[in-house]
């Protein structure tokens, strides 16, 4: 249903967007001007270590956004912005999130112009790395973003496996965006032959 379908992707580009707004107002808040800075490259722009988690969010709901919203230029624009304050994350603690960070940087990296492959996959196992077989996303993203563009649909169906395989301590933190990457994993396996 492709209306059905146009809907969905127009209410989570709308709930991304109001995701990265709520992390940089709470960054404007501590501290005043930041807006500006994450857009003046010459502007010295930092984090503090408690401010981490609201960059990483911020980057990542950014970037959601971009991504369901190709047809508006405008949007588009702003992912050097996204990318800035994904890096400004990235500076402050590369591990962040047990790979989560490192999974943004890559899809990043792929995304920016001038974005190189090999970065981009230095980034995803960086990821793979910090998950240490516990994030599903981290398989995911690699999935989609080195296998699925360079055609390599056996390497493509081995990593979404890995993230359908990934189990979760009682408790874990990952819980919730390991199901949530679980069923992404699923759905696209179940569509690889459309997708290849």
């Amino acid at each position: 249903d492709a209306k059905a379908a146009q809907r969905l992707r127009e209410r989570a580009a709308r709930l991304y967007r109001r995701g990265r707004d709520h992390a940089l107002t709470a960054l404007e808040l501590a501290r005043p001007g930041f807006r500006q800075a994450l857009a003046d490259p010459a502007a010295p722009a930092a984090l503090r270590t408690e401010q981490l988690a609201l960059a990483y969010w911020g980057a990542a709901a950014w970037g959601g956004m971009i991504s369901l919203s190709k047809d508006d230029p405008e949007t588009v624009a702003d992912l050097p912005l996204a990318i800035h304050l994904a890096q400004l994350a990235w500076r402050l603690d590369p591990s962040f999130g047990d790979g989560n960070l490192a999974s943004l940087m890559g899809s990043f990296e792929m995304a920016r112009p001038g974005g190189t492959r090999a970065r981009a996959e230095a980034y995803f196992d960086e990821a793979l790395r910090l998950g240490q077989g516990r994030s599903a996303g981290a398989f995911v993203a690699k999935a989609e973003g080195i296998a699925q563009p360079a055609g390599d649909k056996a390497a493509f169906l081995d990593l979404l496996n890995q993230a359908v395989a990934v189990t979760d301590a009682p408790a874990s933190p990952l819980a919730l965006s390991n199901e949530v990457m679980r069923r992404r994993a699923r759905w696209l396996i179940e569509s690889a032959d459309d997708l290849f």
